[in-house]
């Protein structure tokens, strides 16, 4: 096949999967902007090089910016994210092999490990700055119907596909990527990403 493209996914980063607990733990949240920037809020200050809070959002830390910048790979930019809430919790140092947790919010909600707790200047400084991976929506992707069940009923328009590695569509979430960056990504972040076939026409 001459194109190949991807779509990404998250890979949980704790050998069992602690579900909702376990992405609120590593992705945090961005349910809106702030003057333009994506605004996060999350657990830290550790955070791995990419974590995706928000859907279609993917946001990475200074030292994968720099990997990405010198990657050769074309279609992106960065736009540092408001930190409006972070707060400190070391989960990272969790035994990752037990089946839930170590700690649990009272409340059962997943978001609560954020929301229950005080934002943290010194655990945001502590983080670093924090990039959102901007990709513009410049491809046309053909829907059979307005709802679909899954991307594998999408296509690609590839005659609206301008040559970038990384793109993404006004019609679709998630961000897109050829073959060269899918094995770049896999390479080095694959201990945090995977990734699905996407068609085309």
């Amino acid at each position: 096949m001459a194109d190949e493209f991807f779509t990404i996914r998250a890979r949980s980063v704790t050998t069992s999967d602690w579900g909702d607990y376990g992405d609120m733990l590593q992705h945090g949240m961005a349910h809106r902007r702030t003057d333009g920037r994506l605004a996060l809020e999350r657990t830290g200050p550790y955070v791995p090089p990419i974590t995706m809070p928000g859907i279609g959002d993917v946001v990475v830390t200074s030292d994968t910016r720099k990997l990405l910048e010198a990657s050769g790979l074309t279609g992106f930019s960065f736009l540092s994210v408001e930190k409006v809430r972070i707060v400190e919790l070391h989960w990272e140092s969790w035994d990752s092999n037990a089946e839930e947790p170590a700690y649990l919010p009272e409340s059962g909600e997943p978001e609560d490990y954020i929301l229950k707790k005080p934002h943290s200047k010194k655990t945001a400084a502590a983080m670093g700055e924090l990039w959102e991976f901007v990709v513009p929506p410049t491809v046309k992707i053909i829907r059979p119907a307005r709802i679909v069940e899954t991307h594998y009923d999408l296509k690609i328009d590839l005659s609206s596909w301008r040559g970038d590695d990384f793109f993404r569509s006004s019609d679709y979430g998630s961000m897109l990527f050829t073959k060269r960056a899918q094995e770049w990504l896999s390479k080095h972040l694959g201990q945090y990403v995977s990734f699905d076939s996407f068609p085309t026409t």
